[in-house]
């Protein structure tokens, strides 16, 4: 009672037993499975089985079916027994007998050899058999004579001497021709015992160990041929009950299941044999799986016996696991009003160890916070004014909060800049800013800190620091210099390492070697105006500080006016290509400025190409439909010089567009009014080319460019074509001559009329108007 108690108050002990009957119920589920999967392995076995037995059934049939056609072929064929076969003098076909019986004594399967010569119309036969020639005669002669096409070539069942109690021999009979007396009327008869082949069915039976299965071959009409000794069931008919089922299959051996009386055969047929015989095997199905059986009930005693005494097992192993959790379950303080009441006893401890362990991390990162945040301040005062802090101040400061800057040593300082942080701002917002400069801090630190110190602070302007000094000491000042001189590769092994996780780039500016601590502030500085240079070298660069050495004494101020001028007349001209190579050149040239006169010439250039932009604008009747605001405050935007040539190409490649656009535009809109005004007056005959130029105040030559520019004829070739368009108009529906169509067209010239008709049409005004006629009367 005191057991049934303590597990219904503990829900622990519960949860460990109601596992071990769930795992009792898979086991015995399990069981099911595997009794139904041993069942069909079972059935595919013994279907297997009852293939390869039915087929060395059927294979030896056709291999006794071969040796006596080659043994019969041999003998017909044989010179010495033509006296026998055909041979028209009696003495002498008696004399080839002993032949016969040389023959039939030699094979341990053939009964006799019958030769049936027409030429005498007598049998001879082998002597050495056990039934008498009159029958044996009689029998064959009756056969053959119920016949009209004798089986040639043939394993025959035969009853010699009709008594209806079994066969006596199989026949094999050869003749010439394909039916008996085509040619001539001599037979050769072999007889086969049939005990040849009952022997071969029991010897195979034997050696399946299925002596008490049935296995027998019935004939195409359904007659048994042989049987072997098994029981069959009592009252089963084969010939009515069993073999209708026998129906035939795709598949060389077939099976089902056959009731009767309230028991189960298994049935097992090939039906496609030799002769069209059918080989067929009827089992117990009871015998087939009664290993299965007896296996089924095996593991029923087994899984009862084993949920017995796992039942047993887990409360007696249960009350013993339980006992240090109950110990420690007395440790826990008592259980508030707050707390879930569906809770077991591991979980309340677990529940109670995780709070205590998650007051002490933060009471832990708490204390680290106000640490890091002192450190944190510490180099952002140290990185601002250096200067101002004495050697026993920062010797002091780097031991208190664990900086990691040599001293003395040489240091080199490294500015690290998030390429397009513009958008990055905008899409995800300053915290993402924050989290990305503090994993690169990290694994900034991991990976430098390999060659010796590093420390890495934000300074919260749109850059990280990296104080970075030598591992060797001041006995090796040669070394440290060394090892830092390859800081850059050392960054550039960062940059993939963070574009390769976070998809982002950034741009690192190095500072000069230097041995001072208080230099950090002049040598920052110095990096931060450096660090502009990312717009001439891209985003993802790495600038050391002397290939910048050229560009700051560069004091180039302006572009020459020459690139300028290219700019602007290549814009006024429309020629696109001129103005490409022009921002192409003022793109090469700014890349050798220092950074406050290329930021200068850049602002230059953009009011430069607002400017000439607005004065074509106000001087062009299409004006050009570009921002030019948007256009400035794009190119501010840009952070490198690449990105800003590609804005300016775009930006000149539209206008481009545009003036094009605009230019077709117009020549369209000229061709669609020179054809309207053809349409209108093609019957005046003064309309010509200088006539529309002058409705169009233009100049004809300009006019005539236009419009085969646009349609690919001529001003005239048009108005010609207008014409005789309602020429054969008025010929097809008009009652009018020629001529009067000819003027009320507008043409005043007949040959020149029929000459442009026939041109365009194939024939002359009158041709096409009785073609016309005749085409209309069908």
């Amino acid at each position: 009672m005191n057991v049934l108690q303590t597990i219904r108050s503990r829900k622990y002990l519960q949860r460990i037993l109601l596992s071990f009957m769930l795992v009792v119920a898979t086991l015995a589920v399990a069981s099911l499975f595997l009794n139904a999967s041993a069942r069909s392995r079972v059935l595919s076995l013994q279907n297997e089985a009852d293939r390869k037995l039915l087929t060395q059934i059927n294979y030896n049939v056709e291999n006794m079916n071969g040796i006596v056609r080659d043994l019969a072929v041999s003998l017909y064929n044989d010179e010495e027994l033509l006296a026998l076969k055909s041979g028209a003098d009696y003495k002498q076909s008696i004399l080839k007998i002993e032949r016969l019986n040389h023959t039939v004594a030699s094979s341990p399967y053939l009964h006799a050899a019958v030769f049936y010569n027409g030429a005498q119309q007598r049998f001879f036969s082998s002597l050495n058999h056990d039934i008498n020639n009159s029958v044996l005669y009689g029998a064959l002669e009756s056969y053959m004579a119920s016949r009209s096409g004798l089986p040639k070539l043939q394993l025959i069942p035969l009853d010699l001497d009709g008594n209806n109690d079994g066969i006596d021999v199989f026949a094999f009979f050869l003749y010439d021709g394909d039916a008996l007396g085509s040619i001539n009327d001599n037979v050769l008869i072999l007889t086969v015992k049939p005990d040849w082949m009952l022997d071969n069915v029991k010897a195979l039976n034997l050696v399946a160990e299925r002596q008490n299965d049935v296995l027998f071959i019935t004939d195409s009409e359904g007659e048994v041929l042989i049987s072997t000794d098994g029981l069959l069931p009592a009252g089963l008919n084969i010939k009515q009950d069993l073999l209708p089922r026998l129906t035939p299959s795709e598949k060389p051996v077939d099976s089902f299941i056959y009731n009767h009386e309230d028991r189960k055969y298994k049935v097992t047929y090939l039906s496609k044999a030799l002769n069209n015989w059918q080989i067929v095997s009827l089992q117990d199905y009871d015998v087939v799986l009664g290993s299965v059986r007896q296996m089924k009930w095996t593991e029923v005693a087994v899984t009862l016996s084993v949920v017995l005494l796992a039942v047993m097992l887990s409360v007696f192993f249960s009350l013993r696991l339980y006992k240090p959790v109950g110990q420690l379950l007395t440790l826990v303080p008592q259980i508030e009003r707050g707390t879930p009441q569906g809770q077991d006893e591991l979980s309340l401890i677990a529940a109670n160890v995780t709070e205590m362990i998650g007051k002490l991390k933060g009471l832990e990162q708490e204390r680290a916070s106000q640490s890091n945040i002192a450190k944190v301040y510490q180099l952002r005062s140290l990185v601002g004014a250096s200067g101002s802090v004495d050697e026993n101040a920062f010797l002091q400061i780097r031991e208190q909060y664990g900086i990691d800057i040599a001293y003395p040593a040489p240091l080199r300082l490294a500015l690290v800049q998030i390429d397009d942080l513009q958008g990055l701002a905008a899409g995800q917002g300053a915290a993402m800013e924050s989290l990305l400069y503090f994993a690169i801090a990290n694994i900034g630190q991991e990976l430098l800190s390999q060659d010796g110190s590093c420390e890495a602070v934000d300074m919260k302007s749109g850059h990280l620091v990296f104080i970075c000094g030598s591992g060797a000491g001041a006995a090796d000042q040669t070394a440290a210099a060394v090892g830092l001189e390859q800081l850059g590769g050392r960054f550039r092994e960062l940059q993939q390492t963070v574009q390769a996780y976070y998809r982002i780039t950034f741009t690192v500016t190095l500072s000069e070697m230097f041995t001072d601590y208080r230099s950090i502030t002049r040598h920052y500085n110095l990096a931060v105006r450096h660090s502009h240079y990312r717009m001439i070298y891209g985003k993802g660069a790495v600038l050391e500080p002397e290939n910048l050495l050229e560009n700051e004494q560069n004091e180039t101020l302006r572009i020459p006016q020459e690139l300028e001028r290219q700019l602007m007349e290549g814009l006024k001209g429309g020629d696109l290509q001129e103005t490409e190579q022009a921002i192409r050149s003022w793109r090469e040239l700014l890349g050798s400025f220092s950074y406050e006169n290329m930021f200068s010439a850049v602002l230059h250039l953009a009011v430069t190409l607002s400017n000439t932009l607005g004065e074509m604008n106000s001087h062009n009747v299409n004006p050009v439909s570009v921002n030019l605001q948007a256009i400035n405050r794009r190119i501010l935007e840009k952070e490198t010089l690449d990105e800003i040539e590609a804005v300016l190409l775009e930006v000149v490649r539209e206008v481009a567009e545009q003036r094009r656009s605009g230019r077709e535009d117009k020549s369209r809109l000229l061709a669609e009014t020179v054809k309207e005004i053809i349409d209108r007056h093609y019957a005046d005959p003064d309309l010509n080319v200088q006539r529309i130029a002058d409705m169009l105040k233009m100049s004809s030559v300009y006019l005539g460019q236009v419009f085969k520019a646009q349609e690919g004829i001529t001003v005239v070739d048009q108005i010609n074509a207008a014409r005789l368009a309602y020429a054969r108009e008025y010929l097809e529906q008009k009652d009018l001559t020629v001529t009067e169509i000819m003027e009320k067209v507008g043409f005043g010239n007949e040959s020149y009329f029929y000459r442009l008709f026939k041109r365009r049409y194939g024939t002359t005004p009158k041709e096409y108007r009785l073609k016309s006629a005749i085409d209309r009367s069908k």
